[in-house]
């Protein structure tokens, strides 16, 4: 067989991964823009009879509800803002009646709830989780198995250190996604111990 005619089904083979490859990462794509899609509908649902809340409003209280007391600085990395914009965001959610700034030694300002803003933040968790269910409810009990366990290989991969892991996990439930069960923070602290990935198994 002529080289050119060996070859020809090899090509074909690299362009069919390619194109493959091409078409996982759109999937992954629209997953993204449709977990946004639901996310945003989450918060307009929820700014339906209150003061609207924008999305990193919305990690603010959800990260509160779970961590407070913190520092402004702390709050902002967390949501992925300056410190200046996250003052201007905490302006609005303190005029809102919905997060308590007190200052501590020196100037060190801590943020906590009130009562409005963990009912605020239950709110948006319950709106959020049933969102999530809906997508869920496409899969089999089977299926959702297996999707949770290549989930946590996808969301292990790219964590970097404590602060990404934080970013990325600002919207979660932690009263049930906390220590051995968050694969994101699992990877967090196997790279601070110094643990190979592949050391790694699914969280239990």
């Amino acid at each position: 067989m002529p080289r050119a005619e060996r070859a020809a089904p090899l090509a074909r083979s690299g362009s069919q991964a390619t194109a493959t490859s091409a078409l996982d990462a759109n999937r992954i794509g629209a997953l993204w823009a449709t977990l946004d899609r639901a996310m945003q509908g989450v918060l307009a649902e929820a700014s339906a009879s209150s003061p609207a809340l924008s999305s990193s409003a919305g990690a603010m209280l959800m990260w509160l509800h779970h961590w407070a007391p913190v520092g402004v600085v702390e709050l902002g990395r967390v949501v992925g803002l300056s410190q200046p914009a996250c003052t201007r965001a905490l302006d609005k959610l303190v005029d809102q009646g919905l997060v308590e700034r007190s200052t501590l030694s020196g100037k060190e300002v801590r943020l906590t709830l009130t009562r409005s803003g963990h009912a605020r933040a239950r709110q948006l968790q319950r709106r959020r989780l049933a969102a999530c269910a809906v997508l869920l409810g496409a899969l089999s009990a089977d299926e959702q198995a297996q999707f949770a366990s290549l989930a946590d290989k996808l969301l292990q991969a790219p964590v970097a250190d404590r602060a990404y892991a934080r970013h990325v996990c600002r919207f979660c439930d932690h009263a049930v996604c906390d220590g051995p069960a968050c694969p994101i923070g699992c990877r967090a602290t196997a790279l601070e111990d110094g643990t190979p990935a592949e050391a790694l198994g699914r969280p239990g």
